[in-house]
């Protein structure tokens, strides 16, 4: 045992003094309020939540809200490494979500701002902050972009916590392999991220494939049927929202598969998702369909040269002006 490495692995989420990133090839010494904070529930709960909701099962996008908020975070250290306050931001921005992301959402009671914002003065993070000197509520506007900065903007420009998720999925997909080459084009220019001409392009056709895969029906079909089923399981008061938002996916599953008024179908969804079928075009038998009204698409556009050249020049352009046709009603049943 004397040759086991006292290092720890390289890899490894807590437990350490440095985290690791793999797909930004980023190393970041952590503070103790950090260290702390990635032990704490709320933020280790996200490494069972799936990023991309219930596309999952029948997709490569498996990665994790934890996986997603340490990419998050260790683009903020690395381009604000001395931002303490925003550097908690990041880690606690997604803290807030319920099961399967954003999927549960358009459920009443299932808001992931509002959650967000319990957590921060819940006892177990507020403590953690308190003795770090950290005020909850500074944290909050950042994290809201209350207050403008690299992690959050509603200036619809490229931020830090979108170009993450962005990346993610690019990789996922085969267009983009070496998300780490993209940092040497990307440079802080206040609270923006600017970038060259061509990286810019790039960034637009990350932007646009992530769209294209929120409107497909690899990604609509399995998340509007399982809203349906936890649906369900509310209106049969076989469980609350409220135990719902402090739910893992894992957890939220069980109950949909040995519930009595959701295994059938739940069981069908997880194992024969490819019987699912969506358009836009309603049914003869509306009984059996679905409704789902996709009404925003995350399309915020990239900086140039910071601000010296119009978006609209990009190649590109054209292509994200014409998503608004995504939007709309989609018809979801199953392909009996």
């Amino acid at each position: 045992m004397s040759n086991i490495n006292n290092g720890g692995y390289i890899a490894q989420i807590i437990g350490g003094n440095e985290l690791w990133e793999p797909l930004w090839g980023l190393k970041t010494k952590l503070t103790e309020t950090e260290s702390y904070l990635l032990n704490s529930f709320p933020v280790r709960r996200l490494h069972f939540i799936h990023h991309s909701g219930c596309s999952y099962i029948n997709t490569q996008h498996v990665a994790t809200r934890l996986q997603h908020t340490l990419g998050v975070f260790s683009l903020i250290a690395y381009y604000c490494p001395d931002w303490y306050e925003l550097r908690i931001a990041a880690l606690l921005h997604d803290i807030g979500h319920s099961p399967f992301s954003h999927v549960l959402e358009q459920i009443e009671g299932i808001d992931h701002h509002k959650r967000t914002n319990e957590l921060l003065y819940s006892p177990e993070i507020s403590d953690i902050l308190t003795k770090g000197d950290f005020e909850p509520g500074v944290i909050l506007d950042l994290i809201e972009g209350n207050t403008i900065n690299p992690l959050r903007n509603k200036d619809n420009k490229i931020h830090l916590d979108h170009l993450d998720s962005w990346v993610r999925s690019a990789q996922i997909t085969g267009l983009l392999q070496s998300p780490a080459q993209l940092l040497s084009k990307l440079e802080l220019e206040g609270n923006y991220i600017s970038t060259d001409f061509e990286t810019a392009e790039l960034l637009l056709q990350l932007i646009i494939s992530e769209a294209k895969f929120h409107c497909s029906e690899v990604n609509i079909g399995p998340n509007v049927i399982l809203k349906h089923l936890v649906t369900k399981l509310i209106e049969h008061n076989v469980i609350t929202v409220e135990v719902i938002c402090e739910m893992t996916d894992s957890r939220l599953e069980s109950y949909l598969i040995s519930c009595e008024q959701t295994k059938e179908e739940a069981n069908r969804l997880f194992y024969r998702p490819q019987e699912i079928k969506v358009t836009r075009r309603e049914g003869n038998d509306a009984s059996n369909h679905y409704i789902f009204v996709l009404n925003k698409l995350y399309l915020s556009e990239p900086v140039i040269n910071n601000g010296k050249v119009s978006v609209t020049s990009l190649t590109s352009y054209p292509i994200l002006e014409q998503l608004s046709s995504f939007l709309g009603t989609y018809y979801i049943c199953w392909n009996d």
